[in-house]
């Protein structure tokens, strides 16, 4: 999932309806700013709101997560004409594509299941690949504590059983002021596009963020977010 692709489809879609940034705002119940941060690819909607895009504009989950229409193979009238082995070859390769471009995707929110945190994200997924996209990661409790911190890192886990492995990570965010941890935090997506799974799926995974922040004092304080996946839908 490509969140500048998918704010460009989401752009073209509203251009082609002739609509304004306010009037798809009116009719998703969204304010215009959520409207123009999709289409700039500052963020992606959540799954309820994506279902609610497709409805309006006729076109579906997948589409809108590719960010773009699906091709059609364009296939030469003079196939019809040719005879034996090159009209066999040909029809097996038009159901290996029409086989290929029809996986069955479910489509899910990613969500905290720690209630000192809140995280928007979006998860594709089918037996062969997923794709996660997790964005807006905040620290509820902020008000209670007055830490500051200089550097922060956030790992991505998927873990299977005993088997734990890491499939994404923000790299070390060092800032030369102090900053609070959701100051850090904004500054923090994952976008990670067909990975392998190492279970059957995606929805039977255990997905987590370990946040690893350095106070100002030299202490390294470590959150460990659970994730769920939720709202699943089959396409």
């Amino acid at each position: 999932m490509d969140p500048q692709k998918i704010g460009s489809f989401i752009y073209e879609l509203r251009k082609k309806n002739g609509m304004t940034q306010n009037e798809l705002a009116q009719k998703l119940m969204v304010t215009s700013q959520a409207v123009s941060k999709w289409e700039n690819g500052r963020g992606i909607p959540d799954i309820e709101m994506l279902k609610q895009i497709s409805e309006l504009f006729q076109v579906d989950l997948e589409t809108l997560l590719n960010g773009e229409e699906k091709k059609q193979k364009k296939v030469d009238k003079k196939i019809f004409f040719v005879l034996g082995f090159i009209v066999f070859v040909g029809i097996v390769i038009l159901f290996y594509f029409i086989f290929h471009n029809n996986q069955n995707f479910s489509f899910s929110d990613v969500v905290s299941s720690n209630d000192s945190f809140a995280i928007k994200g979006v998860a594709a997924y089918s037996n062969e690949q997923s794709s996660i996209f997790i964005s807006d990661i905040v620290y509820l409790e902020e008000e209670n504590t007055h830490e500051e911190y200089v550097s922060i890192d956030c790992l991505l886990y998927e873990a299977d059983g005993n088997v734990e492995r890491k499939i994404g990570e923000s790299g070390t965010l060092e800032s030369e002021n102090v900053q609070s941890l959701n100051e850090f935090l904004r500054q923090i997506e994952f976008h990670i596009d067909s990975f392998e799974i190492s279970c059957k799926n995606l929805s039977e995974s255990t997905l987590y963020l370990a946040i690893h922040a350095l106070t100002k004092e030299g202490k390294t304080e470590t959150y460990i977010v659970p994730l769920e996946l939720t709202s699943c839908t089959v396409h």
